[in-house]
């Protein structure tokens, strides 16, 4: 049973802003693309907080709310991938949220957005679940949300 620990402070190679100029007309490229196993992930900017993401072409969800939304990492797990999402939500309060992405069944699940608005997020991967452990805000303790069989529960 492989153990995966990782922690994903976002830097700058992971976060993604938006463009300077005006958005095109034409079709947006995918300004991430990404292979896990036979499945193709792809990420592309529509317009401004407006963010697609599909796989194999066929779009699994689009972020509509955040001013940015990353990609932090993909995780094998058993017979599928995860691939975790941040999104940079802008609002003082609350400026960050999370997505996973599972990959490998009979269609995508995607979460829905969770967090504890860190952006100090470490991964870890146990019995065929992953965790998403972060500080909650003012010192109090840390949070953690566990996906196991396409569901997301907060588990502490």
């Amino acid at each position: 049973m492989p153990v995966w620990s990782v922690r994903a402070a976002v830097a700058g190679s992971l976060l993604f802003g938006a463009l300077s100029a005006p958005w095109p007309a034409q079709a947006a490229e995918p300004r991430l693309t990404a292979a896990l196993g036979n499945t193709v992930l792809t990420m592309t900017d529509i317009g401004p907080k407006h963010t697609q993401v599909a796989v194999n072409d066929a779009t699994v969800f689009e972020d509509r709310e955040s001013e940015t939304l990353s990609f932090v990492g993909a995780y094998p797990l058993k017979d599928r991938w995860i691939a975790l999402f941040q999104a940079d939500t802008g609002i003082k309060d609350c400026p960050t949220r999370f997505r996973i992405l599972e990959i490998g069944g009979p269609k995508p699940v995607v979460s829905f957005p969770f967090g504890s608005c860190s952006d100090a997020a470490e991964v870890t991967i146990v019995d065929n679940a992953m965790t998403v452990s972060m500080p909650l805000p003012a010192g109090g303790g840390e949070a953690a949300w566990t996906f196991r069989d396409g569901r997301i529960a907060r588990t502490r």
